[in-house]
């Protein structure tokens, strides 16, 4: 907490001494002519020293736990702690490879001894996730198992036994989804729209449907990553690791100017915008919240906003572009992944065959 103390020299001149002490810091002082300029100090210095504070308990507390881990790993679940430390927050997909931990760590998987453990136990546990959720969960969960394993036994050098390194059969996935937004659908999404509080979200629609773009490409979505002038977007940070382009259709160009324009108004900018985030203050979360309330709203059952991403390319393809000119829209670097999206409406071919 913030303390000042008033302090007068030989020659009378009296100044505030103005101390910070926070438990994990160093004590932090300045001198002031006014008590008010002390404590208008303490104020703003005292919530980041705070923060400060906090990161380093963070800090140690996770230092603690990989010295603990080093020294004595000795169950399942001492790996997937390490490996959440380690490991794990230099993924891109590491949102959710914590929440597929997570759910092994509540297993009986997590409790057994590195000693003890077999490659039956991995089994046992692929079997009863089975009867709980879908197979292509479970063969994400045993992805992140068996890359646990290989780097403890590789990276951490943690004696386990050779066939657990081995990977157990998956499950077959289930047959890629497939759900197609109608027109009348889409009508009713944007109507419902238009009663949200959520003055993006349906220039986030638009650039879903005309871009077919991930959720996280749009909401990270930059300013500088914007040519008006060339009409493309280039993304830096992507699912798979690679930049790509993304060239702009007409209305996902109305959509960004429009953003440009608000985006000014609120920034008292009298030029153009060329840096800072589109959708400044929109948390992943807060627009998960707003998207489910508008499909709701709309009487829209069984649709997801990935689902965009999925109608975006087959509108692609229906518009008459190739598999490679698609692909350089989406990113998708495995035709076989790409052949999915190519369900065109019935319609449209029963008129190709006129």
């Amino acid at each position: 907490m913030g303390t000042i103390v008033e302090r007068r020299s030989k020659g009378g001149r009296v100044t505030f001494q103005a101390k910070i002490r926070i438990a994990g810091l160093p004590i932090v002082s300045r001198t002031f002519d006014s008590r008010e300029a002390a404590a208008a100090w303490i104020n703003a210095a005292e919530p980041e020293l705070r923060d400060r504070s906090r990161a380093r308990a963070r800090e140690q507390a996770a230092a603690r736990q990989i010295k603990e881990f080093k020294e004595r790993p000795r169950i399942v679940a001492d790996l997937l702690h390490r490996n959440l430390i380690e490991v794990t927050p230099l993924k891109k997909g590491a949102e959710a490879e914590v929440n597929h931990t997570r759910s092994i760590l509540k297993s009986p998987l997590a409790r057994i001894h590195l000693q003890n453990l077999t490659r039956g136990h991995v089994r046992e546990y692929r079997d009863q996730r089975l009867r709980q959720v879908a197979a292509s969960t479970v063969n994400r969960e045993l992805n992140i198992l068996s890359a646990v394993f290989k780097h403890a036994a590789s990276e951490w050098d943690i004696a386990l036994c050779t066939s657990v390194l081995i990977s157990v059969k998956r499950p077959p996935n289930p047959p890629g989804r497939v759900r197609r937004l109608s027109r009348e659908e889409e009508s009713a999404l944007r109507r419902s729209g238009d009663e949200t509080r959520n003055p993006y979200i349906l220039s986030i629609l638009d650039l879903a449907l005309e871009t077919a773009m991930r959720r996280s490409e749009i909401l990270g979505l930059e300013w500088e990553r914007i040519s008006f002038e060339q009409r493309s977007i280039q993304l830096v940070e992507t699912k798979n690791g690679t930049p790509r382009g993304v060239p702009l259709s007409r209305r996902a160009m109305e959509a960004l100017m429009s953003l440009r324009q608000v985006a000014a108004r609120e920034l008292s900018c009298t030029g153009e915008l060329d840096s800072g985030p589109v959708f400044p203050g929109l948390t992943v979360n807060a627009f998960k919240l707003a998207f489910t309330r508008m499909v709701k709203r709309a009487g829209i059952e069984n649709f997801r906003f990935h689902d965009l991403r999925h109608e975006a390319t087959s509108r692609l393809f229906e518009k008459g572009l190739s598999q490679m000119e698609v692909s350089t829209i989406t990113g998708h670097k495995d035709p076989r992944m790409l052949a999915r999206y190519t369900h065109l409406q019935v319609s449209n071919l029963a008129r190709k065959l006129d």
